[in-house]
């Protein structure tokens, strides 16, 4: 009962960080995204075509083995976490589930991965990618847990410490000259670093089986996996297929490698979805004040993201790939706005998920399927990969803007007020965009200043680190019953006004 009372009064201080932690955790994927990026340019660099080759080929496989891992078992598991207290007998039980979950499926992708690569490049190579496999599906259920408890510095740390242990692995093993199979074991080096969590994760570990005979239990994860998994392939089936219509060509390689940077509004997403998901499922949420902030969070951080990527000048951009892969700049503005549609899409699916309407969800990402690769095919026959540039583009964002359409219902129900203060955020958005464009054709030095500058205020914003309107009015005429906080200048009701008060509740039933 009483770690129950706590959660209660957390909630609220939850609820007022979404958008720092949202924040800070977009930065800390856009970290492990630059380094995995300078993890991939040292191999290309310093190991042999064949070496490089065979490692690629083994990069992509693990990249899928992650995919699957990171939709099976961390959201299952932070709601589990989220809604049930430390030491409780529900919360041990779902944390035995993911464990056994992680461990079942884990074998299960050793036995395929290494299968597949032992056919490709030999038992050197293939016994790497095995134990990778493993330690990939392993790691996820203490990130899960990390997720409920709403540890989000902790799970920040440990996803960068994850792609810095690779990425120190990865010296090691061009100093010792150990191959394509070495370059692999940084991916279970890193594996290493999630394990790494508070004890109490492992003092609720308790050995009970019967819970995979739960039924509902599968359920409830292979929805939730669904989705994950459809969302995750849409995000990157551009660079899949460019690769595959046009393999070879300097086009289709600049397309890949401008994609990769152009994600930028996703990492966005992905801080989000990771701070939003276990808020909703919490009984205490204040479901209207999570979705309200996390959605301004998003909002006010992919627009800037979108914004600085779309713009960039030929001479900034240029420096984030080789020179050979220069004439395909011209594309940069095209995928910016693939990836601010594929952003959109992955948060008002993980809300959906959140809010357990799993059917409207799966109708959405259908939809998305459709438009996306409907998107991908017309570019490609009109003018082959610029044309595919400008199709996914158009397939993304109309998929983003079905999805809102479909999700709306759920939010007015949640009484989230959809919509409201979206003339007051477009504007300034469309502006923002319109003066980084004039910069970035005046002078490229003027447009960085202006970048930086945006990015920095909508930080600091969201850190809480600037005035508001209202620090300079405290004394002004309040209702009786009424105190005004001195740190942020906002109104409270006293206890008995707060006794009156209606309550929300965050039980809806899914959508079967």
């Amino acid at each position: 009962m009483a770690s129950s009372s706590k959660r209660k009064d957390r909630a609220p201080e939850h609820h007022s960080k979404v958008a720092r932690n949202s924040g800070f955790l977009a930065i800390s994927a856009g970290v492990v995204g630059a380094v995995s990026y300078a993890c991939t340019l040292l191999m290309a660099s310093m190991l042999e075509t064949t070496q490089y080759t065979h490692f690629a080929a083994a990069a992509m496989i693990l990249g899928v083995v992650g995919i699957v891992a990171n939709a099976l078992v961390p959201l299952p598991l932070s709601h589990v976490v989220a809604v049930h207290p430390e030491g409780s007998e529900e919360r041990r039980n779902g944390m035995a589930f993911s464990v056994y979950v992680s461990a079942l499926s884990g074998l299960a992708a050793a036995i395929i991965t290494g299968g597949v690569t032992l056919a490709l490049a030999g038992p050197a190579l293939a016994a790497p990618v095995a134990l990778a496999a493993l330690g990939i599906f392993v790691a996820n259920a203490p990130s899960g847990w990390l997720q409920g408890e709403l540890r989000f510095t902790w799970y920040a740390l440990s996803t960068i410490g994850e792609v810095g242990l690779r990425f120190v692995f990865s010296l090691l093993v061009i100093w010792m000259a150990w191959g394509a199979g070495g370059a692999v074991l940084g991916f279970v080096a890193g594996c290493l670093a999630p394990l790494v969590v508070p004890w109490s994760f492992y003092r609720d570990l308790r050995w009970r089986p019967g819970v995979l005979l739960e039924k509902w239990r599968w359920s409830e994860t292979g929805d939730i996996a669904l989705v994950l998994c459809v969302v995750s392939v849409l995000v990157g089936v551009d660079v899949v297929v460019v690769g595959f219509l046009d393999g070879g060509s300097t086009a289709a390689a600049g397309f890949q490698a401008l994609a990769t940077i152009a994600k930028g509004p996703v990492y966005v997403a992905v801080g989000t979805a990771l701070v939003a998901f276990p808020l909703l499922r919490s009984r205490e949420a204040k479901t209207a004040e999570v979705l309200g902030a996390s959605f301004a969070s998003f909002g006010q951080l992919a627009v800037v993201a979108f914004a600085i990527i779309a713009t960039a000048p030929p001479l900034m951009a240029g420096m984030l790939i080789p020179e050979k892969y220069h004439g395909s700049l011209g594309l940069l503005p095209w995928l910016a706005a693939s990836g601010l549609g594929y952003a959109v899409l992955m948060v008002l699916s993980t809300v959906l998920l959140a809010m357990r309407a799993y059917r409207r969800c799966q109708l959405g990402l259908a939809c998305a399927c459709l438009l996306v690769v409907g998107g991908l095919w017309a570019g490609w026959e009109t003018n082959a990969v610029d044309g595919m540039a400008m199709g996914s583009a158009v397939g993304a964002v109309t998929a983003g803007l079905v999805m809102a359409v479909l999700a709306r219902p759920v939010l007015a129900a949640a009484a989230s007020t959809p919509g409201k203060g979206t003339g007051r955020f477009v504007i300034p958005a469309a502006a923002l965009v319109v003066v980084l464009a004039a910069a970035a054709q005046v002078q490229p030095l003027l447009w960085l200043a202006i970048a930086m500058i945006s990015g920095v205020t909508v930080l600091a914003h969201q850190r809480g680190l600037l005035p508001r309107r209202n620090d300079f009015k405290l004394r002004r005429r309040r209702p009786p019953g009424a105190a005004v906080d001195l740190r942020t200048g906002r109104r409270s009701m006293a206890p008995q006004a707060k006794a009156s008060g209606r309550v929300q509740s965050n039980e809806y039933g899914a959508e079967r």
